[in-house]
């Protein structure tokens, strides 16, 4: 059972399919058949939602209208506004109120009468409009539907898998956000939408353009300065590596400046590092590093100095120099 769209109009996204209780259709046949469309009075649905039936009242809306009601599958007509095709499987050419609830004589289409046979289908659903109470005010058409939505009925219908109660309020708040109305039609709706999607923010509008320049340039100076710390921090980390590396005589220092090229990168730096973890001593200590060579001249290269030259192929003048200039 549905709710459906004021009288005259076709359903829209913000009204309310609501599927409730009815009678098993009946066996198939060429003759109408008299079926419960509705119970009497509230009800509550298996998903919690709750509506109320007047049959007499609804009865007397059909007799005012004067319009047969269509009855479809899985409430075609009620989505045909969307595009789809709504044929109908049979009309429902009168309804009458009774004590336990609303009641229609069907005149089966030879369609309606295979679904019947088939068994595919067995129960009906009403769509219909309501109030914002719940109280059905006409009904809008009769679906053929396979799952039943209330329990404990001997009249069974077909059961929405969600909760489509809550598309209405939803699509009020959307409507309101739009600002428009909550009677706004799916075209006003699109429209509005629309022209928001082609709409130009303006954000001098929000921000004032000095205060927006002010925070670019607090932080360009911040991102500045940000990097300057990161490279003096970095600097001082590839110190501390290649001094570590000389003091433990794993480097050479001829080779310092070689390293230190290759720590310009976070990769050549973590590379340098796993060298020089595994890399052994190149000469142990023996004492003699601040001794100098016996009759050696001021400045000359010590045994050891001289010892680490010729295990290298060292130039020993070249690496005095070098020695000197440290």
């Amino acid at each position: 059972m549905g709710a459906a769209p004021a009288s005259g109009a076709v359903p829209s996204i913000g009204d309310v399919l609501v599927e409730l209780a009815a009678a098993p259709a009946g066996e198939p046949g060429g003759e109408a058949a008299w079926i419960k469309i509705a119970p009497a009075g509230t009800v509550r649905t298996r998903d919690g939602r709750t509506f109320s039936f007047d049959p007499a009242a609804l009865a007397a809306r059909f007799v005012a209208d004067g319009v047969d009601v269509a009855v479809d599958v899985d409430h075609a007509a009620a989505r045909a506004f969307l595009g789809g095709q709504a044929p109908a499987v049979g009309w429902i050419k009168a309804l009458e109120g009774r004590p336990d609830g609303l009641y229609g004589r069907v005149d089966w289409l030879d369609e309606g009468k295979a679904i019947l046979a088939a068994r595919s289908r067995r129960y009906l659903s009403p769509t219909f409009p309501h109030d914002d109470l719940g109280n059905a005010t006409w009904i809008h058409s009769v679906s053929l539907v396979a799952t039943p939505a209330l329990p404990n009925m001997p009249a069974l219908a077909g059961a929405s898998p969600t909760t489509p109660l809550a598309t209405e309020p939803a699509m009020k708040t959307v409507l309101a956000a739009l600002g428009l109305v909550a009677t706004a039609t799916e075209a006003e709706a699109l429209a509005a939408l629309t022209a928001l999607q082609g709409r130009v923010v303006d954000l001098s509008a929000y921000v004032r353009k000095d205060v927006h320049e002010a925070t670019l340039a607090q932080l360009t100076a911040a991102t500045a300065t940000l990097d300057g710390i990161r490279q003096a921090n970095r600097k001082t980390e590839i110190e501390a590596v290649l001094e570590g590396a000389l003091t433990a005589k794993k480097i050479l220092p001829a080779q310092r400046e070689a390293y230190a090229a290759l720590c310009a990168t976070e990769e050549g730096l973590a590379q340098v590092k796993a060298l020089i973890a595994a890399s052994p001593a190149m000469l142990g200590a023996s004492g003699l590093d601040r001794q100098p060579t016996p009759g050696a001249a001021a400045g000359a290269l010590t045994a050891q100095q001289l010892a680490i030259c010729e295990a290298m192929g060292l130039d020993p003048e070249a690496y005095r120099k070098s020695l000197a200039a440290a």
